[in-house]
């Protein structure tokens, strides 16, 4: 197999997957697993009845404590992803109980920024939480690959605020905040992941192993009371980390870099002793309001931060409010001159106003912002806003279906059973029945273009 057939099947694999849909190709290296491949290097096997309701396609990663697999819901016709506890740690009491605890905890927080949990499954040898696939990706994949705006970087942290404010409410500490743990719905909006390790007060049914204070966590998101294991941790901690995403999101990098073999409580003594660059340092864009919000989230002394989430979010709408105001204070000779974005904005929002936009008028709308000079990077962070103010799916979201049906397409027609796929696949994206059949009609009349230039 050549390097670029083998780029495009492993691109097949990704979209295809990230559809749910099966994709039968000889070449391809791997469509569902088989139930002897459902096995980790731990020893973790999932057992029968588990398999008969979970079809298990392939596995999404695995740690010290167990591993995380996108599988099929029979019943339900769904996808989901399984996290299932390693087997040689099922008899660790702390840890079995720990794991348990994370579903009750992340179950009971029924909020829209928070991933939910459908159902706990216990068996011989085998513990599993079957919680909601996001396909979106994690906020350290759009990290490496974006360029945050600073609206874009806030209304991401707003996001994980509002789903930390329920958990505060309930005296539940994550001790994780990493972008790793903030996932993407088909609609953009973020969703705190992974209470693996999250603390609950003994008073609350918190679960206490001996170690339970000991330092935990990601340390380039930890605040340095957690890298001390100080035993008074409260939210705090959290918003520290979460100070630490908006940093890189704004930045492109992190606030601390620390020398490699360094202890928990030596990267606590590190950055007590260590400024980090100021953020306006490394991006111009952000205003000295906006800097002093990232300041305080990122303070060494607790007591200096912000003392909950809400507070973090209110001063954050203050100060939209206020850029707003500011921005409809103009004078008359101002509001006469329309800017391109602004008139680009126009058109997107008159073909969006049914919440659907064909090919033909994307490809007509893509025209438009290059008459108008707005660069292709501007003109989809616009869009994606107003897609995300209307709940509509992303634009990364259609384009993924859009190439799957493409690929799936290439013989210049789609069988029933892909057209089945596809209808289910679009629906659990948020994707319109007419907006599906339009990106389907244009996919099979871009093959038959391309067959007959052929």
């Amino acid at each position: 197999m050549s390097p670029g057939k083998k780029g495009r099947h492993k691109l097949s694999n990704k979209l295809l997957s990230l559809l749910g849909v099966k994709y039968d190709c000889v070449d391809c290296e791997t469509t569902l697993m088989t139930d002897d491949e459902v096995v980790s290097g731990s020893g973790l096997v999932l057992p029968q009845s588990l398999l008969q309701r979970y079809h298990v396609q392939r596995m999404l990663g695995h740690g010290g404590y167990g591993s995380v697999f996108l599988a099929r819901d029979v019943i339900i016709g769904r996808l989901v992803a399984l996290k299932v506890l390693n087997k040689g740690l099922i008899a660790h009491e702390v840890i079995y109980n720990h794991f348990i605890q994370e579903a009750r905890i992340a179950g009971q927080l029924d909020h829209e920024n928070i991933v939910v949990i459908y159902n706990v499954e216990e068996h011989t040898h085998c513990a599993c939480i079957v919680m909601e696939y996001l396909a979106e990706g994690n906020l350290a994949v759009r990290i490496k690959e974006e360029n945050f705006s600073v609206v874009d970087a806030l209304r991401v942290i707003c996001g994980i605020l509002d789903g930390l404010s329920v958990a505060h409410r309930m005296k539940v500490i994550h001790r994780d905040i990493k972008p790793e743990n903030i996932l993407f719905d088909p609609k953009g909006r973020a969703k705190v992941s992974d209470f693996g390790i999250a603390h609950l007060p003994k008073d609350e049914g918190g679960v206490h192993g001996k170690n339970e204070f000991n330092p935990v966590g990601t340390p380039s998101y930890m605040a340095p009371e957690q890298l001390r294991g100080d035993k008074k941790i409260d939210s705090r901690a959290d918003l520290y980390s979460t100070g630490a995403i908006l940093y890189e999101m704004l930045s492109g990098s992190r606030a601390y870099k620390f020398p490699k073999g360094m202890s928990f409580p030596e990267i606590a003594k590190f950055i007590d002793r260590t400024p980090y660059t100021p953020i306006q340092e490394l991006n111009s864009n952000v205003s000295d309001d906006f800097a002093a919000i990232v300041d305080r989230l990122l303070h060494k002394d607790r007591n200096e931060r912000y003392s909950t989430a809400m507070e973090v979010l209110n001063d954050i709408t203050n100060l939209e409010n206020q850029a707003g105001a500011s921005e409809g204070n103009t004078s008359n000779d101002d509001q006469l001159y329309t800017s391109p974005e602004a008139l680009l904005e126009d058109v997107m929002r008159l073909l969006l106003v049914d919440g659907i936009m064909s090919p033909p008028e994307r490809r007509e709308l893509n025209k438009r912002a290059e008459r108008l000079k707005v660069s292709a990077d501007k003109a989809r962070l616009m869009e994606n806003r107003i897609r995300r103010e209307m709940g509509l799916p992303s634009l990364e979201t259609l384009e993924e279906y859009q190439a799957a049906v493409t690929l799936m397409a290439g013989g210049g027609f789609l069988s029933n059973g892909q057209k089945e796929e596809l209808r289910k696949a679009s629906g659990r994206l948020g994707i319109k029945d007419i907006e599906r059949a339009m990106i389907e009609l244009d996919a099979l009349e871009q093959q038959s273009k391309g067959t007959d230039d052929g």
